[in-house]
């Protein structure tokens, strides 16, 4: 995977300049190899950093040397008089060569360093940079010059005149003897394979690239909008290993629906029949009207797992009476599937994309969806986005499967550690109340802080939610953008009945309402405010309680508040000394 992004599908480039290099640099066959790479849009921070020590718009590398390139589109002038460049269209003052220096300082200087401590990798690099203005010609008045460490050289300019005869190629090449002939860096015995696709990873995985999602996922915060090196790592190798399968393991916020969203998209534009499958079915729904944002046309099919197994469309005969027999869902309503699945539907998808997989691996759904897919489990295109440590609350052998599904079918396993959701102060209240250990946090803004608010009955608790929601709407929060979520049906309905003016059962934003919503029901979903109304008997040795109770939290991407009977107070204290 030489070139990020692989895929140009669902992603945005800041200027029209910056994506006709990348088009250059794709359509040539100089990146088709584990040899040389380019990457584009590199934020050079470390994560939960908010502070940004460098920008820069592409970093070359090979086993050599590495090259970071600025980009300026449209008019670029260079005032010799002041020593000073104007970068948007020659009208605001802007150094393209300090920009990519800054960012080569301190990737040679503290990132590399600090990646291969103790190790000599970044003393054996060559380290440059070039500057790109594909849309105007170099100022004949530039002349080279040095200061400190920084050279300003006309040979480090590509300009329109390269760009035209498509010189990129020759441009990365010349710049890479430039800088292997400088003092400084003679005799550099540059890095094995091996040690370049460490530091590959690294650019890919641990810094963050500004890498845009499709149009439907630009909501929230910024850094909520944005896939991290890591997402789009795993989409480049659900890319480049057709045939294979893909097992992407998360906790709650680490972007899998998102990421499940993207490679749905990416597939219907290839042309490939898709089918993408869900557990909670209003998760499904939900799925359904994204799936009808993002594209307007393709051939796919968005369903929860349950009614696929009872879809006429899918079935030779109609299908048989739902059983009360507590196995009916997880092994004879698939065994059913398979002995009455219609020929026609057998091997007719071409992609299988599987969210929530947690709550469906056993043999039985597994064995009824891989009939579905050509090449089936074993050489088919497949993807299983799950979690398996917060939120498996339906699935007893989701363990036990999982082992056997990567000793049997092809596949790769990558994990997203990162949670792009929350804010830090609703992770350590979620871990607080459930005892889970804290997610790494992408977001550092606290506008909000998540809070516990404890109530001595049920008449109190409703009280104290009515008395929270006046205070949301003083502060300008509209209802809509409030979910509470009960663990307990009772708790709902009592709840509505109290003011049905103001509440609704819903997992959607119904106009002028608050919606109520069990937990199990609104898995997979998110709103801006949640309020949780805890379990009449919590209790902190029920794992799937804990589950529950963490999965409500992070539903949460403003502000969650956990409403808990008092009784227990003692036991959220001494959560709260015991993590301080």
């Amino acid at each position: 995977m030489p070139l990020s992004p692989s895929s140009l599908n669902g992603y945005e480039f800041n200027s029209q300049a910056e994506k006709e290099i990348y088009v250059v640099a794709a359509n040539s066959t100089y990146f088709n190899n584990t040899e040389k790479y380019l990457f584009h849009s590199l934020n050079m921070a470390k994560t939960g950093d908010k502070k940004i020590k460098g920008e820069i718009d592409f970093v070359y590398m090979d086993s050599e040397c590495i090259l970071f390139l600025e980009v300026k589109g449209g008019s670029v002038k260079f005032d010799s008089l002041k020593n000073q460049w104007y970068v948007q269209g020659g009208t605001e003052p802007g150094d393209p060569f300090r920009q990519a220096y800054n960012t080569l300082f301190y990737t040679r200087d503290t990132l590399l360093p600090d990646l291969f401590r103790g190790k000599s990798i970044p003393g054996r690099l060559v380290y440059g940079i070039g500057v790109l203005f594909p849309d105007t010609i170099k100022p004949d008045e530039f002349r080279k010059s040095t200061m400190g460490q920084m050279e300003f050289d006309p040979e480090l300019i590509y300009d329109y005149s390269d760009h035209k005869k498509g010189g990129l190629i020759g441009f990365l090449q010349k710049v890479k003897r430039y800088w292997s002939a400088h003092p400084q860096y003679a005799g550099r015995s540059g890095l094995s394979q091996k040690e370049l696709s460490t530091v590959s990873r690294y650019f890919r995985q641990d810094l963050h690239f500004r890498l845009p999602v499709s149009d439907l996922l630009k909501k929230g915060s910024e850094e909520a909008q944005r896939l991290t090196g890591m997402q789009m790592y795993i989409l480049d190798n659900l890319k480049y290993n057709p045939g294979k399968g893909g097992v992407i393991m998360g906790g709650p916020g680490t972007g899998k629906t998102l990421l499940a969203l993207e490679l749905f998209k990416r597939a219907l534009t290839d042309g490939r029949r898709t089918l993408l499958i869900c557990f909670n079915k209003n998760l499904a729904e939900y799925l359904t009207q994204q799936g009808r944002n993002l594209v307007t046309e393709g051939n796919y099919f968005i369903c929860h797992l349950h009614s696929l197994y009872r879809d006429r469309d899918f079935l030779q005969n109609p299908p048989g009476d739902i059983s009360s027999n507590e196995e009916y869902w997880s092994r004879d309503l698939p065994l059913q599937f398979v002995r009455n699945l219609a020929e026609t539907k057998k091997r007719s998808f071409d992609y299988l994309i599987i969210d929530e997989g947690q709550d469906i691996l056993n043999e039985y759904h597994f064995e009824a969806l891989g009939l579905l897919l050509k090449g089936g489990l074993e050489s088919g295109n497949w993807a299983i986005f799950m979690d398996k440590e917060y939120q498996n609350i339906y699935n007893n052998d989701a363990d036990e499967y999982f082992e056997y599904l990567r000793d049997v079918y092809p596949c790769f396993v990558s994990l997203l550690q990162l949670n792009c959701r929350n804010t830090l102060s609703t992770i350590k209240r979620a871990s607080l109340q459930t005892g889970f250990p804290e997610m790494p946090c992408l977001r550092t803004d606290q506008t909000w802080n998540s809070e516990i608010k404890f109530y001595s009955s049920d008449t109190d608790l409703k009280n104290r939610v009515s008395e929270t929601i006046i205070k949301l709407e003083a502060e300008g929060v509209e209802r809509k953008d409030v979910t509470i979520l009960c663990s307990e049906r009772e708790q709902l309905i009592s709840l509505v009945q109290s003011n049905p003016g103001r509440y609704v059962e819903s997992a959607f934003p119904v106009s002028g309402k608050v919606i109520v919503s069990t937990i199990h029901a609104y898995k997979g979903l998110e709103n801006r405010f949640i309020l949780i109304c805890s379990p009449e008997d919590y209790n902190p040795n029920d794992k799937k309680q804990m589950s529950l109770i963490y999965i409500a939290n992070t539903r949460a991407t403003a502000q969650s508040i956990f409403f808990i009977n008092s009784r227990y107070h003692s036991v959220i204290a001494n959560r709260i000394a015991n993590s301080n």
